[in-house]
């Protein structure tokens, strides 16, 4: 496949292509930039209506790069034309990030958040400046404080819980997985990381969750391999630990059965797309029959 050279493209193409990465939420940085100073700079006036959503898209572009100097050209062109507009004042807020001067975009972002507290990119973003500082339980803090107005916003979930496994805190992640799944309950992701993290929990109440997890992440999404070792594990687990004689032999039936499914999968990789198969296999082989003896 030839790849394109974005400098060389028209006007009419460059404008194009940009309206459409904009549209669909594609943030291909590094030929934004390209595309703005080797085509559209020369006559960013002839963008009509469409200039200053495309200056405002250069200059995150810019940010997300490196090139500061553009950022700043963008942000001042933005400000030129719209003095009091609290989106070109994040826009500063996040160059002053890139240049890691934390504490004044914190103060931005604290006031603009002040000013519109229904806006949840700004508390994002504050966010975002806190966990650059390393600050972390003042990141779970104004995530909570976020998840009071947007409850229903399952990546602020997902973040708080990793924070809360960052402190050690398994319960209160698990807690916010929770919420995720009761947000997303079609996402197979959230159900097997809260699996993860109920097999890590331990206890035969938290693995026996952990493998109904599993279950229907797996259900979900057929093709998530970690599920279907997640499926096998725990099933290994509930007949290694359980005195039910029934349920020993059921768990271990469906441990062996995971790990046909497995072997069945891998043996569809070729060695030469994954060099690694042939041992995995004869690892789920020798795994069977230990499983098998038991």
């Amino acid at each position: 496949m030839v790849e394109t050279d974005w400098t060389q493209v028209s006007y009419d193409e460059g404008r194009q292509t940009l309206k459409k990465w904009r549209e669909c939420g594609v943030r291909r940085s590094e030929e934004v930039v390209e595309i703005w100073e080797h085509v559209i700079s020369r006559s960013p006036s002839s963008l009509g209506d469409e200039e200053w959503a495309v200056v405002e898209q250069v200059c995150i572009a810019s940010l997300d790069s490196a090139r500061v100097d553009l950022a700043q050209e963008c942000i001042d062109l933005l400000h030129n034309q719209f003095p009091h507009s609290n989106r070109v004042l994040k826009l500063k807020a996040m160059q002053l990030e890139a240049t890691e001067h934390y504490q004044k975009a914190l103060e931005i972002y604290e006031r603009l958040v002040e000013e519109d507290p229904n806006n949840n990119s700004y508390r994002k973003r504050k966010v975002a400046v806190l966990l650059a500082q390393g600050k972390r339980l003042d990141a779970i803090r104004a995530i909570n404080d976020y998840l009071k107005i947007f409850l229903n916003d399952p990546e602020a979930w997902l973040q708080l819980s990793e924070l809360f496994l960052l402190e050690n805190d398994v319960p209160k992640a698990v807690h916010c997985l929770e919420e995720c799944v009761l947000i997303q309950p079609l996402n197979s992701m959230y159900f097997r990381r809260l699996a993860d993290l109920r097999y890590t929990q331990g206890g035969a109440d938290n693995v026996e969750l952990a493998r109904a997890y599993y279950e229907r992440a797996l259900k979900i999404n057929p093709t998530d391999l970690r599920s279907q070792y997640g499926i096998l594990l725990s099933n290994n687990q509930i007949a290694a630990s359980t005195k039910n004689a029934t349920e020993k032999k059921r768990a271990g039936l469906a441990a062996v059965d995971a790990i046909d499914n497995l072997v069945n999968r891998y043996q569809k990789i070729s060695p030469k797309s994954n060099p690694e198969s042939d041992g995995i296999l004869n690892c789920l082989e020798a795994m069977k029959v230990t499983i098998g003896s038991k």
